[in-house]
């Protein structure tokens, strides 16, 4: 890459490297695929837990790495195999969902668990355009059978993906839920109805952070594109990092450089002028 040295490209994937159909251009696989054969890893880094991100990875399947439910799982999809996870043990997600359901009444919830297994209350089939066939569950504390990779928090009273709603909704939603759980977990906000707990501090910046470390890559040769809240740490984290315009303010605020759309395969052109 000319002037820099770069080692890794970390990339948020919905309004991001994604255009807004979801597909992946062939513009990017290709120029993805060139930054790979040049030597850069290529880590895709999205609030998807695998499940959901499956589609988007037969798309790039030449690249190993993925990080994935916002930074509570680093996969390698060559290998099938988890590198590092990041669980809430059913304790822990029991008591921060009682603290919840006492400041938020009308919260509902759903979590994704050991290998990938997925369970929520009724009405996050609404909220969620793809439940992949499952059925909803009564109370979400009689599901818990080990530990869970995030535990989701949606309104009960939220009509569904097919109205409209306010993106201030959301943000109260999601001022409510951290005010509940404090300190004892992540709460992100990745764009979609929901709010989504992981253990710790746990975001995208802290498990690539542990990837560039396994990989021998300083965070002054990572190059990151988001655009949204949950994309802020990473942003901020790396050496360089771009947000497209359309991007959430504070992700704006944090990226050194903005660039066009996702639709217009910015994403790609960038790596291709840093080729």
């Amino acid at each position: 890459m000319k002037n820099t040295k770069v080692k890794m490209i970390a990339t948020d994937l919905d309004g991001t490297l994604l255009r807004y159909d979801g597909s992946v251009s062939m513009r990017t696989r290709e120029t993805l695929a060139a930054a790979l054969d040049a030597g850069i890893e290529i880590v895709p880094a999205t609030g998807r837990p695998l499940q959901l991100a499956a589609p988007v990875m037969k798309s790039l399947d030449f690249v190993p790495y993925w990080v994935l439910a916002n930074g509570a799982l680093t996969w390698h999809s060559g290998e099938s195999e988890v590198v590092r996870a990041s669980w809430l043990e059913p304790h822990d997600a029991t008591q921060l969902i009682h603290q919840i359901r006492d400041l938020i009444p009308q919260a509902g919830f759903a979590f994704v668990g050991h290998q990938d297994r997925v369970a929520f209350e009724a009405g996050f089939e609404r909220v969620v355009p793809n439940t992949m066939g499952t059925d909803p569950c009564g109370d979400i504390l009689d599901e818990f059978d080990g530990p869970v990779l995030k535990v989701l928090v949606f309104d009960k009273n939220d009509p569904g993906y097919t109205v409209r709603r306010s993106e201030s909704v959301v943000e109260d939603l999601h001022r409510r839920v951290q005010q509940a759980v404090g300190t004892q977990a992540s709460a992100r906000h990745s764009g979609l109805r929901f709010i989504e707990l992981a253990a710790g501090d746990v975001t995208k910046a802290t498990a690539l952070a542990s990837l560039a470390d396994d990989l021998g890559i300083d965070a002054s040769e990572v190059v990151a594109f988001g655009d949204y809240h949950n994309d802020v740490d990473m942003l901020q984290w790396a050496g360089l990092s771009y947000a497209p315009a359309h991007a959430s303010p504070d992700a704006i605020g944090a990226a050194d450089h903005v660039i066009g759309s996702n639709d217009d395969d910015s994403v790609a052109g960038v790596i291709e002028q840093l080729l």
